[in-house]
């Protein structure tokens, strides 16, 4: 995104002059339109810290030192420039150094910081430049981003957590099904010429193996294919609105693993809450923003509700109150903190116990989805025998 020098009038008559980042230079004009500013004069500032190619994946704990590092070198009184110089001299990530020159160029050509981060949306995130913005406009950079880094701080560790709590049986189940196909294409065949000497009607188990060991050897390719165009299908669908709304509904219901999607989306819910409203966005602003970030369609479309709700004049706890996808103790908490005047304070709480929650039942998982494992096995083993013995049994009863 280049950077615009302009001229232009403000409200008193007098020529401003100053620097902008923009797409083009109707965009130039949207902006100095918002800031009560005439054009006279715009002119294209060419830059030559833009790398022809810049990869714009960073990971999330690389930004999360790169805003601890800001925030402490502008508590310290040390000018952005130099802070932004410092942390690329100390960035060991090449991509990311070029980003932050790229920004550091751009604020030294006359640019906001908010508009420069504003290039790299796949680094920076929505929340993170509003706050950033709010931050420049009142003053308090220092603490947009402090609340910003407590906020990714707490964020990255409950993305963690999830990952740890569907890691295990993620490893069980491809375990099972591995053993099964195992099972399957290597016993199965030492039965096939005895099943099929009986010259009886074969008992449905065994249909179902064999008809999975004909697929697996004879059709092997088609079977694949098949497959594979099955998946491909799904992982479109599920992009949709329809798809997506689908899948995050299920999940939401599915016993454990909805118990705890529900935990994590609510503990998230409450921190960026918080964050924001810390940073000085407006409620509905906020709600917006929280809405992008949430990742469950299920709850954009609730949070939608609430903030039509609030709009029409309505508390947010009674707005929330009537969804039944939050649960009572963060309506209560929210109430109190309306009529206390200390709303921050309660969202942090229910922060707080939530994330706790999370963390038990991380811990707490392997427990959790035991008997539902054990079931699976059970079915699959008992599956398994029948398909072997009930056709043995036929054949001892044919022999006596």
């Amino acid at each position: 995104m280049p950077n615009f020098k302009y001229r232009a009038y403000d409200a008193e008559g007098k020529i401003v002059e100053s620097t902008i980042l923009a797409k083009d230079e109707d965009d130039v004009a949207r902006q100095l339109d918002e800031l009560n500013l005439v054009p006279v004069e715009v002119n294209k500032v060419e830059s030559k810290a833009h790398p022809a190619k810049l990869k714009m994946h960073v990971k999330d704990d690389a930004v999360l030192l790169f805003t601890k590092q800001l925030y402490t070198m502008l508590k310290a009184g040390i000018p952005i420039l130099l802070a932004l110089q410092t942390v690329k001299e100390q960035t060991k990530n090449e991509n990311f150094k070029h980003i932050i020159e790229v920004i550091y160029r751009d604020i030294e050509q006359g640019s906001k910081f908010s508009d420069a981060l504003q290039q790299f949306p796949k680094v920076f995130s929505h929340i993170y430049i509003n706050a950033i913005k709010i931050g420049e406009v009142s003053g308090t950079l220092e603490e947009s981003l402090q609340y910003m880094h407590q906020y990714m701080e707490k964020d990255l560790q409950i993305r963690n957590d999830v990952k740890k709590a569907f890691r295990y049986p993620m490893f069980v189940v491809i375990g099972i099904i591995g053993a099964f196909f195992v099972f399957v294409t290597t016993v199965i065949p030492n039965f096939i010429p005895m099943f099929q000497n009986t010259g009886h009607a074969l008992p449905l188990p065994t249909r179902i193996l064999l008809g999975i060991y004909t697929l697996m050897t004879q059709y092997g390719l088609i079977t694949s294919l098949v497959l594979i165009a099955i998946t491909v299908g799904l992982v479109y669908y599920f992009k949709t609105p329809k798809g997506k709304m689908w899948l995050d509904e299920t999940l939401l219901k599915l016993p454990i693993v909805g118990q705890f999607l529900q935990k994590v989306i609510i503990a998230r819910f409450a921190r960026l809450f918080y964050t924001m409203n810390r940073t000085g966005v407006n409620i509905t602003e906020s709600l917006k923003i929280i809405q992008k970030s949430l990742g469950n369609a299920v709850y954009n479309k609730e949070i939608e509700k609430v903030s039509e709700n609030i709009i029409k004049g309505e508390s947010i706890a009674d707005s929330l109150r009537k969804s039944r996808y939050f649960p009572e103790l963060l309506v209560d908490m929210v109430s109190i903190g309306e009529k206390s005047g200390s709303l921050d304070d309660m969202l942090l709480s229910v922060s707080n116990y939530f994330e706790e929650e999370v963390n038990e039942m991380v811990e707490n998982m392997s427990s959790l989805i035991e008997p539902i494992i054990t079931v699976v096995l059970g079915g699959m083993i008992l599956l398994l025998a029948l398909a072997l013995f009930l056709p043995m049994w036929e054949m001892m009863n044919i022999i006596k």
